[in-house]
């Protein structure tokens, strides 16, 4: 069954080429625009991430200055004692 299914492909015929295809896709790639980020773009980008992380830097030392320390026992209101009933 399978040598049959093998014959079929033998009936094929090869397709013949137009003599300038290749040069013709080797144009098309070539012509292809590629989308980079100009100068100016990348540097507001760049610029724009700087001030995000400047911000965030800012934001969490003061946060870190005015908050009083507080340990999770206290946070979460919970007994500094291991006794399980009152």
């Amino acid at each position: 069954m399978e040598k049959d299914r093998l014959h079929i492909l033998s009936k094929i015929e090869r397709v013949e080429v137009s003599p300038f295809l290749f040069t013709r896709i080797h144009v098309k790639v070539r012509e292809q625009v590629i989308d980079r980020l100009s100068t100016g773009k990348s540097v507001v980008y760049l610029a724009g991430i700087a001030m995000i992380i400047a911000v965030n830097v800012l934001v969490l030392r003061s946060m870190s200055a005015s908050d009083k320390k507080t340990d999770l026992v206290s946070e979460l209101n919970l007994a500094p004692s291991n006794q399980l009933y009152p």
